[in-house]
């Protein structure tokens, strides 16, 4: 659903009845009430519920391209699973299934031939961490194929071991430069491949741990000790936990030109798979990867919290917000940070006092910002007071997962196969 920036000026003009979102931070009642009301506003940009609308079988579960690419149609529903676990609220589920069962691929490892053009490692990430998080969740199943084939090849467990075995062979013949680490693109001709970046390998780092920490299978946990001792070896992720961006693999290059931009997403994945490495090596190297985990949420609160002194723990994506130029992509990332942080939470209990307090603040802001347009719009720049005049499947999203998150410590723990 593009607007134009013109679009968005002239409605900002216009006169609305300015009504946020209620939202008592404290009360689980109110937060639910406030989880659902933002639900509508993501799924308003939503049509492809299923192929009666004339759309294509592939079609099924994407949001409007353009602006929205392949990847974030996947961390939506990410976004949803979470909704439903945390609320209770089933409303979603047969959507939410419909939309992965869309897009797994003919091999069952979310490689969809009609993304060919937009599908990379990073992108591909995000729909398998939709696997993950249902696995943790025992989250109802897709149906089975009607091959009859064991195990099921759509359960939770093979889509997630498909995929990272996938991960795995890339890296390893990535390895050629750098001294490992996943390329951005897996296809050569895609701009982007001769990139090393913290999305990509953090993407593989947290479906690694989380499946680690999940089954107990060593071979997750040496794959996902294997990502971490790459990432921070190559400096992208620096001895005080902050994630910069990545480095250009070609000629000579090496991954030593490092672009040090930081994006809040690259945090996000990067602290959830620490906290799973904690938790499943509680008896073992635990409690190197829980200071892991401390710092990376002490970074974050100083990355990308409080961008002014009456905005103390307000989230803000500091590299492109202040100033209006974060694209489609960039004003989803707050999401992911606020959706990781919680659950990390979780898994590495002494961060739960600090990622509250984060949270809430940041929850709050949101919610004062959907003020738009009379129905509830959300805005990107939650310091300010009210409704911003920005539009977009981002804002929305971001409200969404941010007030959510504030259920996770009340809600269902991530599970384990034991």
């Amino acid at each position: 659903m593009y607007r134009s920036h013109l679009c968005i000026a002239a409605l900002a003009a216009l006169s609305f009845t300015s009504i946020a979102i209620e939202l008592d931070v404290n009360d689980t009642a109110s937060i639910r009430a406030a989880a659902q009301n933002l639900t509508q506003g993501v799924l308003s940009y939503y049509e492809n519920y299923n192929t009666s609308n004339g759309i294509q079988p592939w079609q099924v579960g994407l949001f409007p391209f353009l602006p929205y690419y392949w990847w974030e149609s996947g961390a939506i529903w990410g976004g949803f699973i979470d909704y439903q676990v945390l609320t209770g609220d089933t409303t979603y589920q047969q959507d939410i299934l419909n939309a992965i069962a869309a897009q797994v691929g003919p091999s069952y490892d979310f490689v969809v031939p009609e993304q060919v053009l937009d599908e990379a490692n990073d992108d591909q990430a995000f729909w398998v961490l939709n696997a993950v998080a249902a696995l943790e969740y025992d989250f109802p199943p897709l149906p089975c194929p009607s091959d009859g084939a064991q195990p099921c090849q759509t359960s939770w467990l093979t889509l997630a071991d498909n995929a990272f075995n996938l991960f795995a062979r890339r890296y390893v013949n990535d390895s050629a430069t750098c001294n490992g680490g996943l390329k951005w693109q897996y296809t050569p001709t895609q701009s982007g491949y001769t990139y090393k970046n913290s999305i990509s390998n953090g993407g593989f780092f947290n479906v690694a741990a989380r499946l680690f920490r999940y089954t107990g299978n060593q071979t997750y946990g040496e794959w996902a000790q294997r990502a971490w001792d790459w990432e921070t070896g190559v400096g992208f992720i620096t001895p005080d936990f902050h994630v910069y961006d990545g480095a250009g693999d070609a000629d000579g290059q090496n991954c030593t030109l490092i672009d040090p931009s930081q994006f809040s997403y690259n945090t996000a994945v990067w602290v959830m798979g620490a906290a799973a490495m904690a938790a499943a090596n509680a008896n073992g190297t635990g409690q190197a990867w829980t200071q892991r985990v401390e710092g990376f949420v002490e970074a974050a609160s100083t990355e990308f919290f409080s961008p002014f002194p009456n905005a103390t723990n307000v989230m803000f994506e500091q590299i492109c917000e202040e100033a209006g130029t974060c694209n489609t992509d960039q004003l989803s990332f707050k999401a992911y940070l606020s959706r990781f942080l919680s659950k990390s939470a979780l898994l590495v209990p002494s961060v739960q006092p600090n990622v509250t307090t984060l949270l809430q603040a940041s929850a709050a802001a949101a919610a004062q910002s959907c003020s738009g347009l009379g129905n509830n719009t959300c805005g990107t720049k939650w310091y300010v007071d009210g409704w911003d005049g920005s539009i977009g499947l981002g804002q929305q999203l971001t409200a969404l997962e941010t007030v959510q998150s504030l259920l996770a410590p009340g809600g269902p723990k991530l599970g384990t196969a034991a």
